[in-house]
C-alpha cells in the first residue's frame, strides 16, 4: 500500500506541477528568466516540428552541459550509421540548452518536459522517435513509461546509479521498476549495473559499457586559450574549475598564502553557474587581488595585473583547455556536497588533480586518478594551498604526477564504441521484430 502511495503520490505532484504552470504560464519555483513554459508543457514551436519531421527521429536527453559534451561523439556516431535521421536534444538547463543550440549534431533543441501525462503524451504525439538516449540517472518515470507503452527502443547511456540515488528513490521503486522495464540501460560499471537493476531493470537488458566521459572530445584549443597562454608568458597558473558557492572563497584564501610565496602566480577561477559570476568578481576584489575577466582580457580590453591577479571565466567552453596551461587543477563541487564534477579533463591534460571529500557522482573517475597517484584529496585552504605549493616548488613532480592521472584517464577508453554496438544491436532487433510484424 506504502508503495503504490509512493508512485501516486509522484504522479499527483508532476501532474499538479504541470497544470499549475499551464494556469501561471510559468513553472512554479523556476525564476522569472527562466520561463519557457510551452517546452516544459511539451509543446513544439512551428519551427521545429517542421525540422522534426523531416526524418526519422533521435532523441537524446542530458541534463546539462557536462552531460552532454560527454553524449555528443555518440550522437555523431549514430547520425553517421542512420543518414536521414533529426536529432532532438533536451535538457534541464539553461547553459545545457544554450550549448545544445551550438552543436552541429543537434537539429532541434528544448527543455525536458515536466514528467507529467500530458506533457509527455503531447511532446511525444509531435515527435514519434524511432529511439530515445538518456544520460546517466536521467531516470523519470513517467517519460519512460510512456514510451515502453509505445514501444520506442529506449537506451540508458553512460548508466550511472550512486548509492544515495538508489537510497532515495526506495520509495519509488515499483514506478521505477515499471519504468525501467524495457529500458536497454549501458551501464558506466558494474556497480552501477547492480544498482539499477535493484531499482527495477531487467537483468538480460543490463550491460556494462563504460563511461562516455572518458573519451576525448575536447577537439583543439579555440584562439582564446592560446591568447591567455601567451598573455601569461610564462607565469604560473592554478585553475580551478566548476566552484560552487561556498568554495570560491575557500580557493580564495587558498591562493593568498600562496602568492606570498610565489606573487606572479596567476588564479583562473570558473564558476560552475554564470549567475554567480558577478557575486564572485566581488568577492575577488574583497580579497585584494586584481580582477580580470576573461572575455576581456583574451579581447584585449582589460589587462593581466603584475601582482596577484584573478581571472574570471565567463565564458562557457574554453576551461577544457585551459586546464593545459595550469601547473595543477583543482575540481569544484567536491569541498561542499555537490558530489563533484569533470576530472577527467584537467587529467586529459597532463595535469595534477585536486578534489575535496565529495566526489560520489565522480567516483570512478577519482578513484583512478588518485588510486594512480595522479591527484590529491585536499579539505580545506590550507591543504589546497600546501598541495599547489609543492607543485610549484618541485615542477617535476606535478608533470610526474600529471603524466599519471593522464595514463590513469587512458585506460578508461573505448566506451563510445561499445555504446554504439549496444544501440546498433538492439535497434536492429527491433526493426527486424517490426518488419516481421507488418
Amino acid at each position: 500500500m506504502m508503495r503504490s502511495a509512493g508512485s501516486g503520490a509522484y504522479r499527483a505532484i508532476m501532474g499538479a506541477l504541470a497544470g499549475a504552470a499551464a494556469l501561471a504560464g510559468r513553472v512554479p519555483g523556476m525564476p522569472d528568466g527562466w520561463r519557457r513554459v510551452d517546452e516544459r508543457l511539451g509543446r513544439l514551436a512551428p519551427a521545429d516540428r517542421l525540422a522534426l519531421s523531416r526524418g526519422p527521429v533521435l532523441w537524446m536527453h542530458a541534463a546539462s552541459v557536462g552531460e552532454l559534451r560527454a553524449a555528443r561523439p555518440l550522437l555523431a556516431a549514430l547520425r553517421s550509421s542512420r543518414p536521414g535521421h533529426v536529432v532532438l536534444a533536451t535538457t534541464l538547463t539553461r547553459t545545457g540548452l544554450a550549448l545544445a543550440r551550438e552543436l552541429p549534431e543537434v537539429d532541434v533543441a528544448m527543455l525536458l518536459p515536466l514528467d507529467a501525462a500530458r506533457p509527455v503524451r503531447s511532446l511525444l504525439d509531435a515527435v514519434r522517435p524511432e529511439a530515445f538516449c538518456f544520460t546517466e540517472t536521467e531516470i523519470w518515470p513517467t517519460l519512460l513509461g510512456e514510451l515502453a507503452r509505445r514501444h520506442v527502443p529506449t537506451f540508458m547511456v553512460s548508466g550511472r546509479v550512486s548509492p544515495r540515488t538508489a537510497a532515495r528513490v526506495r520509495w519509488l521503486r515499483p514506478l521505477y521498476r515499471g519504468a525501467l522495464a524495457e529500458v536497454v540501460c549501458g551501464m558506466q560499471s558494474a556497480e552501477d549495473a547492480e544498482r539499477v537493476i535493484a531499482l527495477g531493470a531487467d537483468p538480460a537488458r543490463v550491460h556494462v559499457v563504460g563511461n562516455l566521459k572518458f573519451e576525448d572530445v575536447s577537439g583543439d584549443a579555440p584562439e582564446s586559450v592560446r591568447t591567455l597562454g601567451a598573455l601569461l608568458g610564462g607565469r604560473p597558473m592554478l585553475v580551478a574549475g566548476s566552484t560552487h558557492e561556498g568554495e570560491d572563497a575557500i580557493v580564495l584564501d587558498a591562493y593568498a598564502q600562496l602568492v606570498a610565496r610565489h606573487p606572479r602566480l596567476v588564479l583562473l577561477l570558473a564558476p560552475r553557474h554564470p549567475e554567480r559570476l558577478d557575486g564572485v568578481a566581488r568577492m575577488v576584489m574583497e580579497h585584494g587581488s586584481t580582477l580580470a575577466r576573461y572575455r576581456a582580457l583574451v579581447a584585449g580590453d582589460a589587462a593581466l595585473g603584475a601582482g596577484p591577479t584573478v581571472v574570471l571565466l565567463d565564458v562557457m567552453g574554453p576551461l577544457a583547455h585551459c586546464y593545459a596551461l595550469g601547473v595543477a587543477a583543482f575540481v569544484g563541487g567536491s569541498l561542499v556536497p555537490v558530489g563533484g564534477h569533470n576530472v577527467l579533463e584537467p587529467a586529459r591534460a597532463g595535469r595534477p588533480v585536486l578534489v575535496g571529500p565529495y566526489t560520489a557522482t565522480a567516483a570512478e573517475a577519482v578513484g583512478r586518478i588518485l588510486d594512480a597517484d595522479g591527484g590529491r584529496r585536499v579539505h580545506s585552504a590550507d591543504e589546497l594551498a600546501g598541495a599547489v605549493l609543492a607543485f610549484l616548488d618541485d615542477a617535476a613532480a606535478a608533470r610526474d604526477m600529471g603524466r599519471r592521472a593522464q595514463a590513469a584517464i587512458a585506460a578508461g577508453e573505448g566506451a563510445l564504441a561499445r555504446h554504439v554496438a549496444l544501440i546498433e544491436s538492439y535497434l536492429g532487433l527491433a526493426a527486424a521484430r517490426h518488419a516481421a510484424i507488418a
